[in-house]
């Protein structure tokens, strides 16, 4: 494996399991012998964790209480850190010198965080917004919040034993595009209700040079359940892109009761939707929504789509405008892999405030199932969902739910009731529309679902009438989630097998059409309809030929080979049926009307001809299938062959010191 694909992870060794004692007041623990200069390393890193973690409360109440969202502080969770505070600076230091960097093996880092120490900046992206950085043609100049996320997965597991309970967490970074140089952390302590003593359990980190998305291995903790003590979980994530600038320095942390979770106690997040419908057939088929068009015939890919139904007879009609929610296939009704798409009765889902055609959207139903003591009340109930772009970079975070019991996240919760059983159960359906906004639209491959649910309580005992609070805390994955959209507008002339051309609104399942000037065909499989509310790519050639293609279309060049229609400048040449022709115009248009795309080829056809096959000429240019696009949309990620050759100069030192050093 190339090294910079396989990031080295290890534990930091000062971190051992250790008691300090120091108190949110700045009264401390007494001490029966004067520690170590090792002891007092530990005991500083633990009390740098102790200080960011009552810094890191503070800044939630300010969240709550001013009601800021996504936009300006993350999802509620991801705090800037500081570096002008003398605190969090040092904080940050001694994290990244405990994992084994040191200004000596990795000048560039420590230079960057000097630079932003002075600065005073960080966590920002400058001018440009997460928009912007996804689509370059966005012109708005608003600062929305950092290009990069910070997750913190924390979950529980699944034991057999009642007196121990089984946790496990990760810190997660991810960016926008990528970044030069990303660190995560992620370090687990035992602390007791008032927040005055840190036991450190287990520590991971892990850095990683020219990438997208960087995970810790996890930590693996088994506590003893009935200590009195509770789990508390920080991560710090750091990431410098000279492109763009940003220094991105974040801190963010969970925490939960101690409870073995077994048989007879229960915090599930169970779900119901999303899930894959249509291609289990497939190999490493995704969940697939398709927002504004996609096959309703063939070789089906959408398990769900936007439509509109109507107020009168309930018929939801797939792609149809308005657009007024998104429904689910019923499988069997529609038959994968050949068939009709046909929507499942009852499964249908309009977004809170109506159908927004520049948003993405995720149907979310199923229920959050949560044991709680006896003699408890529940004070918050709080949940956030985050789609992760795997290859690319960055995350886009889920709005509000307005009118449901959601401090800021996505899960669409309903009215929650208890079980009368002891312990209580607690129960919390959910089913709605995930709203995802404006800044995560482009038909991504390979995304991550995260979903997270936390419940606070607050028990009392009748006895002693003793207060205690309770938390819990339910992570959930949903890997390999999709939204799919490429095509060609309406009108656009394409070329059958025997050389005639017809409109693409005219093209049926089972037609054949002709793939290139060796007058090979391919057999329609699939058939995609719908329409596209950003600007075409409107393409002339020298020739007076054109073309309207939406921007991830392929578009087969006379050099550079298979490219999406956004990349295409004047003066490139493409194929064409003739030989090739010179592009003298590419502009983006406004269009109205409706888009088509095909699936090319039997598996019997596809077994006797090479994957760059699957073309067909539209008015006269060789474009790229729907398979192809989709293909393409993953080969933009480049391989780690590349990575070197896009770090930064800047960074080669410390790419060069961290290869001798692993």
């Amino acid at each position: 494996m190339n090294v910079l694909s396989k990031a080295s992870s290890r534990r930091i060794s000062r971190l051992v399991p250790a008691l300090v004692c120091l108190s949110m007041f700045g009264t401390g623990c007494s001490q029966q012998k004067l520690p170590s200069r090792q002891e007092v390393d530990r005991q500083a890193l633990a009390a740098e964790s102790l200080h960011m973690a009552r810094l890191y409360a503070r800044w939630q109440q300010e969240v709550q209480a001013q009601g800021k969202g996504d936009r300006k502080n993350g999802d509620g969770r991801q705090m800037p850190i500081d570096l002008s505070d003398d605190a969090q600076y040092s904080f940050v230091k001694n994290r990244l010198e405990a994992a084994g960097n040191t200004p000596e093996n990795s000048p560039q880092l420590f230079r960057r965080l000097e630079k932003a120490r002075k600065d005073k900046k960080t966590g920002t992206p400058g001018s440009a917004t997460r928009e912007a950085l996804l689509h370059s043609t966005t012109t708005d100049e608003s600062s929305e919040g950092s290009r990069c996320g910070h997750l913190l997965p924390l979950t529980d597991v699944a034991t057999t034993d009642a007196s121990v309970a089984r946790f496990q967490a990760s810190g997660l970074v991810t960016c926008f595009n990528g970044s030069d140089y990303s660190y995560a952390d992620v370090t687990a302590f035992a602390t007791n209700p008032e927040r005055t003593q840190f036991r450190v359990l287990d520590t991971q980190s892990l850095e990683e040079y020219a990438g997208a998305v960087l995970e810790t291995p996890p930590v693996d903790l088994s506590l003893t359940v009935g200590t009195g003590e509770e789990l508390f979980v920080d991560s710090m994530a750091v990431a410098f892109d000279e492109s763009t600038g940003e220094a991105h320095l974040s801190y963010t942390a969970a925490e939960s009761s101690i409870v073995a979770l077994g048989a007879r106690d229960y915090n599930t997040l169970s779900i119901t939707h999303p899930r894959e419908l249509t291609g289990k057939h497939y190999q490493d088929n995704p969940i697939r929504t398709c927002l504004e068009r996609g096959f309703l015939s063939g070789f089906l890919d959408c398990d769900y789509t936007s439509g509109h139904k109507d107020p009168v007879t309930g018929v939801f009609t797939p792609f149809a405008k308005p657009f007024t929610g998104i429904a689910a296939v019923d499988p069997e009704a529609s038959k994968p892999p050949m068939g009709e798409w046909i929507s499942a009765q009852g499964q249908y889902w309009e977004p809170v405030g109506g159908y927004d055609i520049s948003h993405l959207y995720v149907v979310m139903s199923g229920e959050y199932l949560v044991s709680l003591p006896p003699y408890c009340t529940v004070d918050t109930l709080t949940s956030d969902v985050n789609v992760v772009l795997m290859e690319r970079g960055g995350k886009c975070t889920a709005g509000t739910a307005p009118g449901s019991s959601v401090l800021k996240g996505g899960i669409p919760f309903q009215t929650p009731f208890f079980d009368t059983s002891t312990p209580l159960l607690l129960h919390v359906p959910f089913n709605g529309v995930a709203d995802f906004g404006k800044d995560c639209l482009d038909p991504f491959q390979n995304a991550r679902l995260m979903l997270r649910a936390t419940v606070k309580a607050t028990c009392t005992n009748p006895i002693n009438n003793r207060v205690t609070t309770y938390t819990r805390s339910r992570f959930q994955d949903i890997v390999n989630i999709d939204w799919r959209n490429a095509c060609l507008a309406e009108g656009t002339q394409v070329t059958t097998a025997d050389g005639k051309t017809v409109p693409v609104e005219q093209v049926k399942l089972g037609d054949k059409l002709l793939t290139n000037g060796k007058g090979v065909a391919l057999t329609v499989t699939a058939v995609s309809r719908g329409g596209e509310h950003k600007p075409l790519v409107k393409l002339k050639d020298e020739h007076g030929g054109e073309v309207m293609v939406t921007e991830t279309h392929p578009m087969v060049t006379a050099k550079r080979g298979v490219v999406q229609a956004r990349e295409l400048k004047v003066g490139e040449a493409l194929l064409t049926r003739t030989g090739t022709a010179t592009l003298v115009g590419v502009e983006r248009v406004p269009f109205s009307g409706q888009v088509f795309n095909f699936a090319l080829g039997t598996p019997e056809e596809l077994a006797s001809v090479a994957p760059e096959a699957r073309t067909l000429y539209a008015n006269g240019y060789l474009v790229g299938d729907s398979h192809m696009q989709a293909t393409l949309e993953k080969q933009r990620t480049p391989d780690a062959r590349e990575l070197l050759t896009r770090l930064n100069g800047a960074w080669h030192e410390d790419f060069r010191r961290y290869q001798a050093r692993r």
